[in-house]
């Protein structure tokens, strides 16, 4: 299918903004900030956060990071923990504001989204050690009943899915869902996506290497708890769901991904969003597939927590 029609005069936006150098982190940062007073007026592109009864902010041991909660009101359904894309050096919780307040509204769960640590001030393995202690964390807590599912979008989804082998290995916290949105899986690069859409499409492949590098230095791109992709055995691990866009260069991950873990008897929801770009899922006042999306992940959980 072509690339969406609503999406070309944003691309054309997209593209025509500077591009900081990709060796200076702190202006990458600063350039960020400076884009997203930029891009302002797009936000009506976006459809507002639905409301839910309690949002605030904990700090989690042993190190300290922080952690936002978001509680639907009445009965909590389960629990989720939830890790914000944004390519291993930048994103917060409140880059998932709106896709969090969505997920606990539309499905009752309580939603704990984690202020991880960034590189390149913060190599693996801290940000899957901060994940991983967040979910450990969540799972203690008294939120509701017994289910319990990660989720993440981008580099989110990939720490997501480490979540899911780390909880395997080390024998919990049991999860009953994991669900990746456009996620990095193997980064190796060796997905063609890659090469196929290596620019043009919001996220490029330079800008995933560059990203790759900032994230884990010298360390083997191989490892399992950085590339799932490469892991052995995906065996044993909990139902997925795994949402991509078309024009994506993290398209073929997310394909490749659900094809093995079904291969290993894992339950998969699968889904490749035909037109769509990286990010584009959060288009909801835009897109009536980013809306379908949406749609797509909300029942996903609920199916989930009726099982």
């Amino acid at each position: 299918m072509a690339l969406d029609p609503l999406l070309v005069p944003l691309l054309e936006l997209y593209s025509s903004l500077p591009t900081p150098e990709h060796d200076d982190v702190a202006e990458r940062r600063r350039a960020q900030r400076a884009r997203s007073a930029e891009e302002r007026p797009y936000t009506r592109y976006v459809e507002p956060a639905p409301s839910v009864a309690e949002v605030y902010d904990v700090t989690v041991p042993p190190d300290g990071i922080g952690a936002r909660v978001y509680r639907a009101g009445g009965n909590s359904t389960g629990t989720l923990v939830f890790y914000h894309g944004g390519g291993w050096w930048s994103g917060h919780p409140d880059d998932t504001d709106t896709r969090c307040r969505t997920i606990a509204a539309g499905t009752g769960v309580t939603v704990v989204s984690v202020d991880y640590r960034l590189a390149p001030e913060h190599r693996f393995p801290a940000h899957v050690d901060d994940c991983y202690h967040a979910l450990e964390w969540a799972a203690a807590q008294d939120f509701g009943p017994g289910w319990l599912g990660v989720a993440g979008e981008s580099a989110g989804g990939n720490l997501a899915a480490a979540m899911a082998l780390l909880a395997k290995a080390r024998g919990g916290p049991a999860l009953n869902l994991q669900i990746m949105e456009i996620p990095a899986l193997d980064l190796t690069l060796s997905s063609p996506s890659v090469d196929t859409y290596a620019e043009g499409y919001v996220l490029t492949s330079k800008e995933i290497r560059w990203c790759v590098e900032n994230y884990l230095g010298d360390h083997d791109p191989t490892d399992p708890l950085v590339s799932p992709l490469h892991a052995d055995d995906l065996t044993g691990l909990p139902p997925a769901v795994i949402l991509t866009a078309q024009y994506d260069p993290l398209a073929d991950d997310g394909s490749r991904y659900a094809e093995r873990l079904a291969a290993a008897g894992v339950p998969v929801t699968y889904r490749e969003f035909e037109g769509q770009v990286h990010g584009s899922h959060g288009l909801t006042a835009l897109l009536p597939v980013a809306r379908e999306w949406r749609t797509t992940l909300l029942e996903a959980i609920r199916a989930s927590l009726a099982a």
